[in-house]
């Protein structure tokens, strides 16, 4: 795959919604009327109707709605993006923030300078005899596992799970991060 337009490996150039923007924006400034097809927006409604949206079902109480999202969605998104997700939650009632999102991590994992600000006594940890090994290579002794609450989202779209955490002694940016069994946990 490459994507001319961005000179990136990410994508082809036939797939780039963000050359696609740029190109409908010099359209609609009037740019390129010789090369505009006046039967084409037509076609592209129809064809964005016989689509089917991508969309995650959310639970209210006993509820499920639907979220949908659409190319409307990634107006003003430049892509290809690779920025981090960090989001803010509930944990055990407190207003955690900056935690980080990673569907790349195989375990959810609480760094001690947040844990020590909820107030946890560390005798509360249950023993973890495995260590992590960091996508650099270096290994990481848990102080422990803990099972916390985390609150995601507001009233009345919210959800509650019960979450086990590794926690660990060492510098991070983030309070915490959520792996895949925390996403999976959330239904994600």
């Amino acid at each position: 795959k490459y994507c001319r337009y961005h000179r990136d490996h990410d994508h082809d150039t036939e797939e780039c919604r963000q050359l696609k923007n740029q190109i409908e924006d010099l359209i609609r400034k009037g740019h390129l009327r010789k090369y505009v097809d006046r039967d084409a927006p037509q076609r592209r409604r129809e064809q964005r109707r016989e689509e089917a949206p991508r969309h995650k079902r959310l639970r209210i109480g006993g509820d499920e709605e639907v979220i949908s999202f659409s190319e409307a969605d990634y107006e003003g998104v430049r892509l290809p993006h690779d920025d981090p997700v960090v989001v803010t939650l509930l944990v055990e009632l407190f207003t955690m923030k900056r935690i980080l999102l990673d569907s790349g991590s195989s375990a959810d994992i609480l760094y001690k300078h947040a844990f020590d600000q909820l107030r946890i006594l560390t005798d509360q940890l249950k023993p973890v005899k495995t260590p992590l090994v960091g996508f650099i290579g270096e290994t990481i002794h848990p102080l422990g596992s803990i099972s916390l609450s985390v609150v995601a989202g507001t009233a009345p779209r919210q959800t509650q799970v019960e979450m086990t955490f590794l926690v660990v002694d060492t510098p991070s940016p983030y309070n915490a991060i959520i792996g895949r069994p925390g996403l999976n946990l959330l239904e994600a």
